[in-house]
């Protein structure tokens, strides 16, 4: 990658971290970093794009190991990204631009989730039909997406990656989510 584009997308990191998203502009983000406009839209055609570019960076961020014994222990570089910029974080959480937010962390997931399975040659869905694995897959990263805004609304408040181990060993208990549903 180009180190103007890595410029251009920690600027506009940094902007966050110091005000909220819609007093983030291309004017100032090219401020920032010291390139001009047209640097900005050789690179990014809009701010979209550039969230786009730095979604995709968060994912890459995910470390895939075969020792991992579960997703959550994928998670730590990405968890220290979002600790290390928690008021950028929130800043776009309560950003007047919600649904993009919302569909940022929607598409994070998403990828998260598909990558994960895809690197460890879909576990236990490798029996499933196509359409039973995308259902599970829609099921888990719907419930990482819910978590992430559960998170962020608690003000990032509480270690979301022990949660998620407390909430996976939970769940590897044998029969929990029947005894669950079923009392």
């Amino acid at each position: 990658m180009s180190n103007k584009k890595e410029k251009i997308m920690e600027a506009y990191v940094q902007l966050l971290d110091e005000s909220p998203t819609k007093r983030v502009t291309v004017n100032s983000i090219v401020a920032r970093c010291g390139v001009s406009r047209n640097t900005f839209y050789y690179y990014f055609p809009d701010i979209s794009s550039l969230v786009s570019e730095i979604e995709a960076k968060w994912v890459g961020m995910v470390e895939l190991s075969s020792d991992a014994s579960s997703i959550i222990d994928c998670l730590r570089p990405l968890a220290k990204y979002a600790e290390e910029h928690r008021v950028g974080l929130l800043h776009a959480y309560r950003s007047t631009k919600m649904p993009n937010f919302l569909a940022s962390i929607d598409r994070l997931w998403e990828a998260v989730v598909r990558r994960y399975v895809e690197f460890h040659g879909r576990g236990g869905c490798s029996s499933r039909s196509a359409e039973e694995r995308e259902a599970l897959l829609r099921f888990f990263k719907s419930v990482f997406v819910g978590m992430t805004i559960n998170w962020l609304g608690a003000e990032m408040s509480y270690d979301l990656l022990e949660e998620g181990h407390r909430i996976y060993e939970l769940l590897r208990k044998e029969d929990f989510i029947r005894n669950v549903f079923e009392n």
